[in-house]
């Protein structure tokens, strides 16, 4: 539209540019001269209007992933600024205070050196990562302004646990991301491995933002399965729409995986109600239906692990398509404990 507005307004200054021209017997090339200088400022104009935009809503911003990893290996004393998210990680990793001996015993831990040049040639450039999260960070504010963004610190993790948070801290262990024919992912079974790759990255980090901030705590002392359903539908809904992307890809099925369960949904469905699964209270059924897993035994060895998340997104989608709810909303015990939930989903 901007454009349409430029376009015409130059255009109408070269006709009457133009006539002017004509009255002075000014040259041609003086006549061509003059609106293309305007073209260029009315152009530039428009540019810096529509970076302004861009730039008010944080979309044009980035997140800036500090390599921690990188700091390690240069040595003590760490960068001025460094000192604390280097405790704090020492600390929750179990090697005590950050000493010149507990910096020694990480730094010789073969889980930390050996991922060194594998992570250093796929994540050398972490730019378009930092553009991705600039995005997210814009979107949690938007969704969430009593919340905060936490610092982003790249690191080779030891632990499995590829993403998590400390304080104001997040880490992200980039070891955990070299893409699933990485060989020295070997031991890994194959539902876990064919999930270590780079594009994983962002909606990981999505997911533990939301346990940090919204960690699923009912007030029930016997939370249903149907409970915990709905957080976990709640929280795909929540990082697709701050990742801004598909369910699928948010779910991390394979097309394989997701295929089957479209064409299988109803079924599922009528699977969890008919062995009334819902209103359990029994943590270990809700886990096996929600976790990650090679299938979902609690119902087959045909189904996709972790398939009690798509039937909650299901339900929060088909809640979302009759009326709109907050995420911040969906996310509390509010919403996912109460015992209108389902009918008011409309969900069959």
């Amino acid at each position: 539209m901007l454009n349409i507005i430029i376009s015409g307004i130059i255009w109408h200054i070269l006709i009457q540019n133009r006539i002017f021209m004509k009255r002075l017997r000014i040259s041609t090339s003086l006549y061509l001269f003059i609106p293309f200088c305007l073209f260029v400022f009315l152009g530039l104009a428009g540019m810096a209007v529509l970076t302004g935009c861009s730039s008010a809503d944080g979309s044009g911003t980035s997140v800036k992933v500090v390599r921690l990893d990188h700091a390690f290996r240069d040595g003590r004393p760490l960068a001025d600024g460094l000192a604390a998210p280097a405790e704090a990680l020492f600390q929750v990793s179990g090697y005590g205070s950050l000493n010149d001996s507990s910096y020694a015993a990480y730094m010789a831990n073969p889980s930390v050196r050996v991922h060194e040049s594998a992570v250093d040639s796929l994540w050398g450039d972490t730019r378009r990562l930092e553009s991705q999260l600039g995005g997210v960070k814009a979107r949690y504010a938007r969704l969430f302004p009593d919340k905060s963004f936490p610092s982003v610190y790249a690191v080779i993790s030891p632990f499995r646990q590829s993403v998590f948070t400390v304080d104001t801290f997040l880490y992200v262990g980039l070891n955990h991301y070299l893409g699933e024919d990485y060989p020295l992912y070997g031991y890994f079974p194959d539902y876990m491995r064919v999930r270590k790759i780079p594009t994983r990255v962002v909606p990981d980090i999505v997911e533990a933002l939301l346990h940090r901030d919204f960690l699923y705590a009912p007030a029930a002392d016997y939370p249903t399965v149907l409970s915990r359903l709905l957080y976990e539908g709640a929280l795909v809904e929540s990082v697709m729409q701050l990742a801004g992307i598909s369910e699928q890809t948010a779910l991390g099925y394979d097309d394989r995986q997701m295929d089957w369960l479209n064409k299988n949904e109803h079924k599922l469905w009528e699977a969890i109600v008919g062995r009334k699964y819902l209103f359990s209270s029994d943590r270990q059924l809700a886990s096996s239906l929600t976790s990650p897993a090679p299938f979902t035994s609690a119902i087959g060895s045909e189904v996709p692990g972790g398939a009690g998340r798509f039937i909650g997104h299901r339900i929060v989608a088909s809640l979302l398509d009759n009326r709109a709810v907050a995420l911040s909303v969906l996310l509390s015990p509010s919403f996912y404990e109460s015992p209108d939930a389902l009918a008011e989903s409309k969900y069959k």
